[in-house]
């Protein structure tokens, strides 16, 4: 079989060290918490759990999953640099950031000024979904630009709005609402929980199941993946299997929370990353 090599993406940090380090730009796919700069206290974009909300809120303690995002290239974006930014709560599942398109002014395309919020569910893969294109967002840098990276978010909703929004309203309290504007490019702090990165990965042969129930089926294993492991987005560690030369290997997940989870794959020439859906 043609081998396929690809550049995918492969855990490099799974040590919660977040706000152990300073605030960094935005550099790569991962796993953030994202904050207010210039404010004391910091505020972090929060989904509010008794209106399910996007609001303001204070740090709350550990890696709570209503504070950590999921930053990574759109799955079907409309045009290259769109990102898809989720985060998991167990129980309720998945959230995905979105334009709240009830805050969009129809009769003004020039009118940028929009509420970020966020809905229950994983992003639209559907061009023909109305729904479409409302949770792309850009990494962009501030002017003036940091010297590496971004440390900017911006929107660009579909048509008819004209052009895009950015995050540009800096909030006076905890519990306002998360908005975007037209106006000056407002700073944001990403701190990293677990970063991604390339790596060479024979990824050729291999099937994974997705969306999983009660198993996890792996078909077309090649004898250089030496592991397979199941992460949730915080970087846990829930399940670890050892390959032993198979071509496939099924996966008891009947244990874990409904939700989103991440499928490593460990050989000699890399690794691959996958995430799943756990129904």
């Amino acid at each position: 079989m043609k081998k396929i090599t690809l550049k995918i993406n492969a855990f490099l940090c799974l040590t919660m060290f977040a706000l152990q380090v300073q605030a960094q730009t935005w550099t790569e796919n991962g796993t953030y918490k994202i904050s207010t700069s210039g404010l004391t206290p910091e505020l972090f974009m929060t989904i509010s759990t008794t209106t399910g909300d996007l609001v303001w809120a204070e740090e709350l303690a550990g890696e709570d999953p209503t504070q950590v995002w999921y930053i990574v290239d759109h799955r079907l974006p409309a045009s290259a640099g769109y990102m898809e930014i989720t985060a998991n709560i167990p129980g309720p599942g998945d959230f995905t950031m979105i334009v709240d398109q009830a805050t969009i002014d129809l009769a003004d395309p020039n009118d940028k000024n929009f509420r970020i919020s966020v809905r229950p569910g994983l992003p639209i893969d559907d061009a023909g979904d109305p729904n479409y294109g409302f949770d792309q967002f850009q990494r962009r840098k501030t002017n003036p630009a940091p010297p590496v990276g971004n440390n900017a978010l911006f929107v660009k909703p579909p048509a008819p709005i004209s052009g895009g929004s950015r995050y540009g309203v800096i909030p006076a309290t905890a519990g306002e609402d998360v908005l975007f504007d037209g106006g000056g490019i407002d700073e944001l702090k990403f701190y990293l929980i677990a970063a991604l990165s390339t790596k060479d990965f024979d990824t050729s042969s291999i099937f994974i199941s997705n969306p999983v129930n009660n198993e996890l089926s792996i078909k077309g294993l090649t004898s250089n993946v030496k592991q397979v492991s199941v992460y949730s987005l915080l970087g846990k560690e829930v399940i670890s299997r050892e390959v032993n030369e198979q071509s496939a290997l099924k996966i008891n997940v009947s244990a874990l929370s409904s939700g989103m989870y991440l499928v490593k794959m460990q050989g000699d020439n890399g690794s691959f990353t996958k995430k799943i859906v756990k129904q």
